[in-house]
């Protein structure tokens, strides 16, 4: 939450695109109290598409305020996350603690292993 708090005060804008049901994830994430520091979030039911689909992509960037040539994807899926970030033309930051070898065919612009 800390490294959250500091990307935003140092003028990120942060947004999520998440794979699920609407209800579900949008309860999981105010839970977390994580929500006040987001400014759009997009979950794949209410699109009808999930990640890797680029669609997802374009419509979060539609929706919301971002611009996707100044963004970059962060996840820990690398089937979703990673893979669409490269499907969609976004620079992408692999969050892989576990040390999983890369099977997918795509590079990620930054793996790292630890925050």
């Amino acid at each position: 939450m800390a490294m959250l708090k500091q990307a935003q005060c140092l003028g990120y804008q942060l947004g999520i695109i998440t794979n699920g049901v609407a209800k579900v994830q949008k309860s999981r994430l105010s839970e977390s109290g994580l929500a006040p520091l987001f400014s759009s979030v997009l979950v794949s039911e209410t699109v009808g598409v999930e990640k890797p689909d680029p669609v997802i992509f374009e419509r979060f960037f539609a929706t919301s305020e971002v611009a996707p040539e100044r963004s970059i994807m962060i996840g820990d899926g690398l089937p979703s996350d990673i893979v669409g970030a490269h499907k969609a033309h976004l620079a992408s930051v692999w969050y892989n603690p576990r040390r999983v070898a890369n099977t997918s065919g795509v590079t990620p612009t930054v793996t790292v292993a630890n925050h």
